[in-house]
């Protein structure tokens, strides 16, 4: 196995193309020539901004090296000690796959134990509580306190909450990766051979799943992305409606999942028929926290995405996200992240990778081989390709780029290949059909380089598709017997004869006409709730007022019977039945003595939404 560390600055390539030019890496790899014109690359012009060297800022920081407003490098306290409750970066935790039931975090503990020496509103603590509402879906609050009694304060009140299963101090996290058909650029696509994307593409390309990335935001302007990605949900600013990418990262893991294939432009995904549902959790330097990570698995379990990727990575686990991964299996969701890019540092365990119920992807190169800077660990489920990956790029550009960050949306896409030839498939059935369909690398058996072994899609489809060479014969001497019904003529005996008009009597058509209900209840799937902000603050003592829009097909349902709930300081909702206006709107007025939430549910269905309000 090739030890030598490899990086790639990042290089993006335009829409346009430029015959013979080839892709110029930063160890000196030259990718294989065709047609390209490089934009910028190593040694060029300068990188888009917002990035720093390799296409990202060391431990998360911003791109002049310093640690983003509010918090420390490596999820350490502000002043660089580790906050206790939490692991050292360097400690490999022992992973326990499956939980026993539901844990707590932090309950018990001293509230002094958990804060920082020194909080400030330059370094402010961020106070995370997760509670489990009565039907069992999360709820995941923030509040931020810029002194320590404040923070001390704010944690003794968090473990008294009722439902309460976690108080922690929020994790930082940032994005896992090391910058670096007839579509002009499929031809550096190495991955997707190696992955045997295009023998499985006679099978199934993914229609009529959802994947949700969970990350910098898309670039939805992006040609290559054109009618892939639906409106989505921005929880760093609380809004939702249609996505943008300033970072970039979000935009390429989109990319590798779903680009259009055959189009004549860029690349080719690898269920190029897959949706998109873009949550924005990173912000434009590409760093965040892992309580909007985990409120965004919610809010995409809760939004109908089948799989979710994570290509972020944490120092240390949070109870928020494994409560929320456990609620979005719950629904049938599979999650999958990315192992994580720190082997040169011992193989730190990475968050939410490490995490019971998640596929953790490890990354390989050109060679077959795991990549030099992929994560180590007794939590690493498979690999899959991560080096020198091809996709889109904000500004209708693409770029090459390394990591488990690129590793992971390989098998975010495949999962959503496999939920569409079977959409019986369980989160552990799907897990279990990729694992042993992969191909073993290094040491015969799983390991903690490659887990179970590297991709291997079209093997991995063959292990869900239930085996039909015997069913089509049987149909077709049926088939053949059509012309027996001919003479039914012949058959004029009335007893005989009975049936054949009573089939094609008018009566039988009259209930095809009862039937046209059927395209009514097709838009029933398309209800959304436009609810805007899905977090706001409160001025303590004002009323507030909350306004739902329920729509089908983008416009306004009128008239229809809703569920209107109200939770104040996390107590049990109590709910009214009313019904939409003719604007398809219901409001609710609330006065802010305390913390509380507001949730419309449409009944029948799975549609519903909720803003949640803290005090200001």
């Amino acid at each position: 196995m090739d030890k030598r560390i490899r990086r790639y600055g990042a290089a993006v390539l335009t829409v346009g193309a430029l015959a013979g030019a080839g892709l110029m890496l930063a160890d000196g790899i030259t990718m294989p020539t065709g047609p390209a014109a490089i934009d910028t690359a190593i040694g060029g012009p300068a990188l888009p901004s917002g990035w720093a060297p390799n296409g990202w800022a060391p431990n998360g920081s911003a791109p002049n090296g310093s640690a983003p407003n509010g918090w420390a490098p490596n999820g350490s306290a502000a002043d660089g000690s580790v906050p206790a409750g939490a692991r050292a970066a360097a400690t490999r935790p022992a992973i326990e796959r499956e939980p026993a039931g539901r844990a707590t975090r932090n309950l018990d503990v001293a509230p002094e134990t958990l804060v920082p020496r020194k909080v400030s509103a330059a370094h402010p603590a961020r106070i995370v509580t997760t509670t489990i509402g009565r039907d069992g879906r999360p709820v995941i609050a923030v509040h931020t306190a810029n002194n320590r009694a404040g923070a001390v304060s704010q944690v003794r009140r968090a473990q008294r909450t009722t439902g309460a299963v976690g108080v922690e101090l929020d994790v930082p996290v940032k994005v896992a990766a090391v910058g670096t058909g007839t579509d002009p650029y499929r031809g550096y696509q190495w991955d997707l051979d190696a992955i045997h994307a295009p023998p499985a593409w006679a099978r199934t390309t993914g229609a009529g799943v959802t994947v949700a990335v969970l990350d910098s935001g898309v670039a939805v302007t992006h040609p290559d992305l054109a009618g892939q990605v639906l409106p989505g949900a921005d929880l760093t600013e609380g809004t939702v409606g249609p996505s943008h990418d300033v970072h970039g990262h979000g935009t390429h893991v989109a990319g590798t999942i779903a680009a259009a294939a055959g189009n004549g432009l860029g690349i080719a995904g690898i269920a190029p028929d897959v949706k998109i549902l873009p949550v924005r959790v990173l912000n434009d330097n590409g760093a965040g926290y892992m309580s909007d990570a985990a409120a965004g698995v919610v809010w995409a379990a809760d939004h109908g995405a089948d799989v979710v990727n994570l290509s972020i990575s944490g120092a240390s686990p949070e109870q928020s996200m494994t409560t929320a991964i456990e609620y979005a299996r719950s629904r049938g969701v599979v999650i999958v992240a990315a192992a994580g890019n720190e082997r040169q540092k011992g193989s730190p365990a990475s968050y939410p990778g490490a995490q019971p119920g998640v596929i953790a992807v490890a990354a390989t190169d050109q060679s077959d081989s795991v990549a030099s800077f992929s994560t180590a660990g007794g939590y690493v489920d498979m690999a899959a390709p991560g080096y020198g990956i091809v996709s889109t790029y904000p500004a209708n550009r693409y770029a090459g780029m390394s990591g488990t960050s690129m590793a992971a949306p390989h098998v975010a896409a495949a999962a959503a290949l496999l939920r569409s030839v079977d959409r019986t498939l369980t989160p552990a059935q799907v897990e279990q059909a990729l694992e042993s369909s992969s191909a073993d690398l290094g040491t015969p058996g799983r390991d903690d380089d490659s887990g179970y072994g590297r991709l291997d899609l079209t093997a991995a489809l063959a292990a869900v598709t239930p085996p039909a060479p015997a069913t089509p014969p049987t149909p077709s001497p049926e088939a053949t017997t059509a012309p027996d019904a001919t003479p039914a003529p012949d058959a004029t005996p009335t007893p005989e004869a009975t049936p054949t008009p009573e089939a094609t009597s008018k009566p039988d058509a009259t209930p095809t006409p009862e039937s046209t209900p059927t395209p009514e209840a097709t838009p029933e799937p398309k209800l959304t709730i436009d609810a805007g902000a899905l977090r706001r603050w409160a001025p303590a003592g004002n009323g507030t007022y909350t306004t739902f829009t329920v729509l089908s097909a983008g416009r306004p349902v009128p008239n229809r019977p809703v569920d209107l709930c109200v939770s104040v300081q996390n107590k049990p909702f109590t709910c009214t039945s009313v019904r939409t206006g003719p604007d398809g709107q219901v409001a609710q007025e609330q006065r802010a003595y305390g913390p509380f939430r507001i949730r419309l549910i449409v009944p029948s269905t799975e549609i519903t939404a909720e803003v949640t309000y803290a005090l200001s």
